[in-house]
């Protein structure tokens, strides 16, 4: 789903747990973890001088001691936690496997059988291609380009395409969702890496004509080597004709609100007919023809053109490149860790792969999230700290109007329109106050791939069906387990998930 979410992460990408262990096991009760104050100081360098380096002098030791593991990309805060996270998760799943199957509940036996799925690696070895021989024939046996468009809209192949399409808040109308159209479908990070020419930039594109080729050849096509070049030359025309990154970050061109019909006259060349009928949009909604919201417009019409001139046989190809990518965890070991080699090791700089149970709690986090975040609070997040954030936060609003009633620089209608934006104000605690429903999600412990599958398809209906209704102004897009933080501006809200709200950033034993 699409959001304008201002994350924490973002904004404070930089903070360090100073000594590199961020909470114990538990921190709820007694004594603050890091002192009066709730700051860790041992990671500070006495040695330098504040006014000529402050970061330094604040993070110095910390920085000198730190090593980063070889299977994260970076350390910090926010991955300490998050590691701590994902240790929780496997406690939580560690105590489901002690049950017998038939005492859990249908939400924990998917949490245990997709987690179990996902582990059995014998299993996935066994099977081979199996899982996806037939998507991969259909991918293969594709002969027109409306058949093409029509496989990129499939939801349950989750394939790449030149655009790419989710339902979200509308961004200028906080009372109803949208249907968001973007330029998409390259296999690497965005277009700097298909059209710049430093070094390690050539190096990167190397091995990812590498991955196509591996891809390919693991899928069983013939000529590998030269179809992942037409491949790679395809990505490379759309990358040409993208947005850059900057322009992307204005949110007034990024927002072109239009009918389906004139979407169609915008890029005629595209078959948007058969690529929204394949995702189960209909193209009429109940107040008339449906809209919908595009994204970088002027390159529409040119992806549109590529789309045309292209042909299918290679069209066919890169679909089959980046199904083969995308489902790479859910297969052999081999076609895994070719992706690895290349996502993992050249694009994330890691030089190991995540544990296996580490990966399969992110599944659990991507697929039953919420199912997930109701043991893990029941666990890790009791009332008592929920009280107390709930408390600091009321208090810093108190604060907060106080001052805004005595700022000299405003006008009296600016501070009027200023508190009333503040006392509508929302802030979200630790977890939702209702939990999402999975019991549509069908989760099978000898079917990975169909179950994650089945997870797309499950998560994109559960949109797509109230895309006409009111707005849930109650829907949290972060899971109690993750470790960030969101500034919501459609609604007007904050929300703190229960894993954040733990030192350093949080501890209730510590002085407000």
């Amino acid at each position: 789903m699409k959001r304008s979410l201002f994350l924490l992460a973002g904004a404070l990408g930089a903070s360090l747990c100073l000594n590199g262990l961020c909470a114990p096991a538990s921190a709820h009760e007694g004594a603050p973890m890091l002192g009066k104050w709730g700051i860790d100081l041992s990671g500070m360098d006495h040695q330098t001088v504040p006014g000529n380096d402050f970061f330094n002098y604040v993070n110095g030791n910390w920085v000198k001691h730190t090593v980063i593991p070889p299977d994260r990309s970076s350390i910090g805060s926010f991955t300490s936690l998050a590691i701590l996270s994902e240790r929780r998760t496997k406690t939580i799943l560690a105590a489901l496997e002690a049950k017998p199957h038939a005492s859990l509940t249908p939400d924990e036996r998917k949490l245990r059988d997709l987690y179990d799925a996902f582990l059995n690696e014998k299993a996935i070895a066994a099977a081979g291609l199996k899982p996806v021989r037939a998507d991969l024939d259909r991918l293969e046996s594709l002969k027109t380009r409306s058949a093409i468009a029509a496989a990129m809209g499939d939801v349950r192949m989750m394939t790449a395409s030149p655009f790419a399409m989710s339902i979200g808040v509308d961004d200028k109308n906080p009372n109803a969702y949208a249907i968001d159209l973007s330029q998409s479908g390259l296999g690497m990070p965005n277009r700097d890496y298909y059209l710049k020419t430093d070094p390690a930039i050539r190096a990167t594109q190397a091995a990812y004509k590498v991955l196509l080729t591996r891809m390919l050849t693991m899928a069983g096509l013939k000529d590998a080597a030269s179809r992942a070049a037409a491949v790679y030359a395809l990505e490379h025309r759309m990358a040409e004709v993208e947005w850059p990154n900057a322009e992307r970050r204005d949110e007034s061109k990024v927002y072109n609100p239009m009918p389906i019909s004139a979407l169609i006259r915008l890029a005629p060349q595209f078959d948007w007919t058969a690529y929204f009928k394949a995702a189960g949009v209909s193209l009429d909604g109940p107040k008339g023809e449906r809209i919908v919201i595009v994204a970088e417009k002027s390159a529409f019409p040119k992806l549109a053109q590529i789309f045309a001139q292209t042909p299918v046989s290679v069209w066919r190809d890169y679909l089959v490149a980046q199904y083969m990518s995308t489902f790479a965890p859910y297969l052999p070991r081999k076609v895994d860790d070719a992706n690895f080699d290349f996502y993992g090791k050249v694009i994330r700089g890691q030089s190991e792969q995540l544990p296996r149970t580490v990966r399969a709690a992110h599944l659990l986090d991507r697929e039953l999230g919420q199912a997930l975040g109701k043991l893990y609070v029941a666990r890790y997040f009791p009332p008592i700290a929920k009280a107390k954030a709930e408390e600091l936060v009321r208090n810093l609003l108190r604060v907060y109007a106080a001052d805004l009633k005595t700022l000299d620089w405003m006008t009296p209608q600016t501070r009027r329109r200023a508190l009333e934006k503040l006392h509508k104000f929302t802030a979200q605690i630790g977890y939702p106050d209702k939990w999402r429903s999975y019991a549509a999600y069908k989760v099978s412990p000898h079917d990975l791939v169909g179950d994650v599958q089945r997870g797309t398809v499950f998560e994109w209906n559960r949109e797509l069906k109230r895309i006409d209704k009111p707005v849930d102004r109650n829907e949290w897009f972060m899971n109690p387990q993750t470790v960030n933080a969101y500034y919501d501006p459609s609604f007007n809200e904050i929300v703190f998930p229960a894993a954040i709200l733990q030192p350093p950033f949080f501890d209730p034993n510590a002085d407000d």
